[in-house]
């Protein structure tokens, strides 16, 4: 009996790839919500005619500091 063949590790082999399908969509999506919320931010800022500080803090959490100076 081939390992493809046993009934286990062909369950478990599909939630693992579920998992990692899942969390690279949660992923992607947070990505393209913080791109959206620095868009709209800066965009504010400048209608507001102030200038943009945007420091990012860390790229795979995505964690960044925002600040309008007028």
């Amino acid at each position: 009996m081939t390992i493809f063949k046993n009934k286990h590790f062909i369950g478990v082999l599909w939630v693992l790839v579920t998992a990692l399908f899942g969390a690279a969509i949660l992923t992607i999506a947070f990505s393209y919500f913080n791109t959206a919320e620095i868009n709209s931010l800066s965009t504010g800022c400048y209608e507001a005619g102030g200038k943009v500080i945007l420091e990012i803090h860390n790229n795979i959490t995505s964690s960044y500091s925002f600040e309008c100076k007028k």
